[in-house]
Parts: C-alpha cells; sequence; structure tokens
C-alpha cells in the first residue's frame, strides 16, 4: 500500500490522506480528511496520473465548514 498525503491549500497545514494498493489495471483507494475547523467550505481536485504521466481521472474532495464529514467524487479519463 501506498500513501499520499496532500495539502487542501487554503492557509492551512490541513492534509487529504490518500492510501491506494498501486495494482496494476485497478487500485483501490481510501480517503481520509482532516475536520475544517473553519466557516468556509472547501474543494480539492486531485489528478490522478500513471507512472508515465497519463492522466487516468481526477478525483474532486470538498468538505463543508466546521465539519469532520467530506464528500469525494471520482471521474475517469477516457481516451
Amino acid at each position: 500500500m501506498a500513501t499520499a498525503q496532500i495539502y487542501w491549500g487554503d492557509g492551512t497545514s490541513d492534509k487529504i490522506t490518500v492510501t491506494f494498493s498501486g495494482n496494476v489495471g485497478s487500485s483501490q483507494m481510501t480517503v481520509a480528511c482532516d475536520p475544517n475547523n473553519f466557516l468556509t467550505a472547501r474543494i480539492k481536485n486531485i489528478v490522478l496520473k500513471s507512472t508515465g504521466g497519463a492522466t487516468l481521472g481526477m478525483l474532486t474532495v470538498s468538505q463543508q465548514p466546521r465539519s469532520r464529514a467530506y464528500s469525494i467524487g471520482y471521474d475517469e479519463a477516457y481516451k
């Protein structure tokens, strides 16, 4: 399993943690987020790429203000 930590980029030190198997052809992902303790909603688009640099998809994570809950959406890239 591999883990990547991505900062929200909203001026905080809060992170999104993505854990994935990295198997060729398919990979299960687990997403976790720090709580949003601020008064503004936040959204982060994460581009998923292969080791060769090809775009495989887009992971969108959004979180409402003052919330531990978050939502994720995944769009697969098509040729």
